[in-house]
């Protein structure tokens, strides 16, 4: 089940290392990590967040991270092909530009992709031990980029004390073969966790006209380390590492032989971090270097020799918290940060300044609200906020409220190549966002949740072939023009235990995305997803998940209407003791024949069988 409802055990180190100001002010009984400047609990945080457990992930029948996302209400994915395509995630209709991602709080959005985006394509489970995705501005919380939410990913981390860890190794259709090894150790004052997987695959034609076969290989290493010096002072160190390639069509079709058409990606991400406090003060200084090397090797045009294209991008951050408890109610957070991001052509530094207050104003209500000023080294100063609410009638009966501004400067590669073809400067792009939700529960048997949202996109970048204001008519090079964006939809979302083994879950979309021009492209009207999953009897267990899209477009201004489709997912485990699983994954489990993206190709019926085993 991927809800709100299950807290990962690995948090329990995260609680026993939280500021004694924390622990009196705020309840930490099931907490999110990222929604505020500081651990709180899910029942008192105004944002929407979905969050997915370690046991979720593995036991999900997909094998794509993006894949199992696009089952959360308010979140879609599109992909050009199979495991390693670019692959795009939106949240409520806002794509990778406007949501960070964060790996062990080291923030993996590539500066040298086209919007400054994550691509989702290569990301598989192994070594991963909980997602958590935030929904709405968070400009004021993560600063730029942060204009339609954010989603932050764990590795591997040890949950009980002592040596212990994890292994898992699959094979199935397409060729693929896939392994991973996690090992912790965990004790009053130590946490290390380390985590390497391995995937590959022979994949299948990325483009629907084509039929060479476009696999996939990737290695990813990652690696957390925190220690207590005393009992007021705590340091530590995340590092990643990440080694892939990947073949691909550029055009209809398998191209001109050899055909290879291919993505090489190595990934460095490093960050340390100190914490220390000092009476009612706790401060944190941290320091990350992230550095991804992209190589394309395309022919650009049918029966011309493949070229190799470089993509270099790295960002620097520096960062000072300071977390003040002014009161048993009421905690403060003022911060400093300083971002240096650059390419081969271009770069810029951003300077930040925020403040958070976080006010428990009764029993029921919790307010929050965050200020942040950025100054961007090109186009000046910005400032977002963000006004969170939670109010509890009851201990089951949850209202939540968010109001926030976003703020996303244009890329280095927008604002380069748009310098170079037009006679106008591009402005940053602002949105505000507004959401409301009501959520009850069941005690330990569910859940329903619904969010009313809204968002409203300024001077929203898009992509112009030939530009309306050329710097050289007679060579009017692409550019960019500044348009506006507005989504406004419904999540409905919920679980319940049927009985004591079996589990429904359920997540419903509606999303209305436009731009004046009409209809947004690749954000469906309806999205559905219902799961049942629970234990057979002797050991076995297993679910269904059915996932329904539908009333969508693969082009802006409601332009190629796609047809609706349906896919169903299913897994089935055996249990051979406490510490050893063989399971059965099947995607796509009645051969569905759909395309996400106009063109290009989806998994055919697709048999994964795995083995993991803890120790």
């Amino acid at each position: 089940m991927y809800s709100t409802l299950k807290a990962s055990a690995a948090l329990a180190l995260l609680i026993s290392h939280t500021p004694a100001y924390a622990q009196e002010a705020f309840d930490l009984g099931e907490i999110t990590l990222f929604s505020n400047q500081i651990l709180t609990e899910l029942s008192r945080s105004g944002t929407t967040t979905e969050v997915v457990t370690e046991d979720e992930i593995a036991d999900a029948p997909e094998t794509s991270v993006s894949d199992i996302l696009a089952t959360l209400p308010g979140v879609t994915t599109t992909a050009t092909g199979g495991v390693g395509a670019q692959t795009t995630l939106r949240i409520r209709g806002l794509g990778a530009g406007y949501v960070p991602v964060y790996l062990d709080g080291i923030d993996i959005s590539d500066p040298a992709s086209t919007g400054a985006g994550y691509n989702w394509g290569g990301l598989t489970t192994g070594g991963l031990s909980r997602i958590e995705v935030l929904k709405g501005g968070q400009s004021a919380r993560f600063g730029v980029n942060a204009a339609g939410g954010v989603v932050n990913l764990s590795s591997y981390r040890p949950t009980k004390d002592g040596f212990s860890g994890q292994s898992a190794v699959e094979f199935g259709a397409y060729g693929t073969k896939s392994a991973s090894l996690g090992l912790g150790f965990m004790d009053e004052r130590t946490e290390v966790g380390f985590s390497l997987s391995k995937f590959e695959t022979d994949g299948f034609s990325a483009t629907s006209s084509g039929t060479e076969a476009d696999g996939y290989e990737a290695t990813r290493a990652n690696l957390f380390v925190k220690y207590e010096l005393t009992e007021t002072a705590r340091v530590g160190a995340a590092l990643l590492y990440i080694d892939s390639a990947g073949a691909f069509d550029e055009f209809g079709g398998d191209g001109s032989a050899p055909y290879d058409e291919t993505n090489e990606n190595q990934t460095l991400g490093v960050r340390v971090f100190g914490e220390f406090d000092t009476g009612a003060v706790t401060h944190e200084i941290s320091a990350s270097y992230f550095d991804i090397d992209r190589v394309s090797y395309a022919t650009h045009w049918s029966g011309s020799p493949l070229v190799a294209t470089e993509f270099d991008g790295k960002r620097k951050t520096i960062g000072y918290k300071a977390s003040v408890q002014e009161n048993e109610t009421t905690l403060w957070t003022f911060g400093l940060d300083h971002m240096a991001e650059e390419t081969a052509t271009a770069s810029a530094d951003i300077n930040s300044a925020y403040a958070e207050v976080a006010f428990a104003a009764s029993d029921k209500l919790d307010l929050t609200g965050s200020l942040r000023y950025d100054d961007h080294s090109d186009l000046g100063g910005q400032a977002t906020g963000r006004v969170a609410a939670a109010y509890r009638f009851s201990d089951d009966v949850i209202l939540r409220a968010q109001a926030a501004t976003g703020y996303k400067p244009p890329s280095l590669f927008q604002s380069t190549t748009n310098a170079a073809n037009s006679t106008v400067a591009l402005a940053p792009e602002e949105n505000t966002t507004f959401e409301l939700g009501l959520e009850k529960t069941y005690g330990e048997a569910g859940f329903v949740r619904a969010t009313a949202f809204y968002n409203d996109l300024e001077n929203h970048l898009i992509y112009e072939g030939t530009c309306s204001t050329p710097t050289n008519l007679l060579t009017p090079g692409y550019c960019y023009a500044q348009s506006s964006f507005k989504s406004k939809g419904l999540e409905l979302s919920g679980a319940y235990a049927l009985n004591d083994t079996w589990e429904l879950t359920g997540a419903y979309t509606y999303t209305d995305a436009y731009r004046p021009t009409g209809r947004a492209g690749r954000v469906p009207r309806h999205d559905l997803h219902i799961g049942v999953s629970g234990d057979f009897a002797n050991g076995f267990a297993g679910g269904l998940g059915v996932n329904y899209v539908a009333d969508r477009f693969d082009r802006d201004n409601g332009s190629t209407p796609m047809p609706d489709f349906k896919t169903v997912n299913a897994h089935v485990s055996y249990q051979f003791n406490d510490s050893t699983q063989a399971y059965l994954r099947i995607e796509n489990l009645f051969d569905e024949d759909y395309e996400a993206v106009n063109g290009f190709n989806t998994s055919d019926r697709a048999l994964y069988l795995g083995v993991r085993a803890s120790f």
